[in-house]
């Protein structure tokens, strides 16, 4: 029975030692497959770093030169870079329209307001690069509306923004060097389409939003 009790105590130990021998083993080899994971994700990291370099910020200067901007008489700057001329015309009461334009426009920290003025195409604002840029609009039955149109739309900003025709629109760069935003218009924009209103025009239609108006109205027509 002593001998019998021994040898079953030792076939026990001799498992146990192997048992463990073999967890260990088992955790090295684990241990060496992470760190052959993680220089494998590090050198793959490098590599496509190397491959894609982080793009340099440009600074609005060379936004401007890059893009070919020049002086918009609302205020930023702007390039048109599109007209839809290889199409029919439509016919508008103001006489016959492209389907559509596009230009380019960019309000930057030294012009940094685009004042209220209203058109009677319907656009759309695009977001391309830059600081976030704020609209505000004011719609013909009086209702007020802002939007930020930039990149973060976890918080609420949008990358495109619909005004229909007859809204009086705003915009202003509250923040940031530049903010550069697309805008198609359709019909298609002509300069006479464009009605100019003054900040006393404005009040004598909206006196609620007096405080708005008095901040990003021209004072006078041009």
């Amino acid at each position: 029975t002593i001998n019998v009790y021994s040898q079953d105590k030792n076939n026990n130990m001799q498992f146990n030692a192997t048992s463990k021998t073999k967890t260990t083993a088992i955790l090295r080899i684990k241990k060496s497959l992470i760190t052959l994971g993680f220089l494998s994700s590090t050198i793959f990291t490098s590599e496509l770093m190397a491959a894609n370099p982080p793009v340099a910020e440009l600074s609005k200067e060379q936004v401007i030169s890059q893009l070919n901007l020049s002086h918009h008489f609302e205020g930023g700057y702007f390039r048109q870079t599109f007209k839809a001329n290889h199409r029919d015309k439509v016919t508008t009461p103001r006489g016959d329209r492209t389907t559509m334009t596009a230009i380019f426009y960019m309000l930057t920290d030294d012009n940094n307001i685009d004042h209220f003025h209203t058109k009677y195409s319907d656009g759309i604002e695009f977001y391309h690069m830059g600081a976030p840029i704020t609209y505000h609009m004011i719609y013909p039955d009086g209702r007020y509306e802002k939007v930020v149109v930039g990149p973060e739309i976890q918080n609420g900003q949008q990358l495109q923004l619909a005004v229909p025709g007859g809204t009086y629109k705003a915009a202003e760069l509250p923040v940031g060097t530049y903010g550069l935003v697309s805008e198609a218009v359709a019909p298609g924009w002509e300069k006479e389409d464009m009605i100019d209103v003054s900040r006393e025009e404005l009040l004598e239609k909206f006196p609620q939003h007096k405080a708005i108006i008095d901040r990003l109205a021209n004072k006078n027509k041009h």
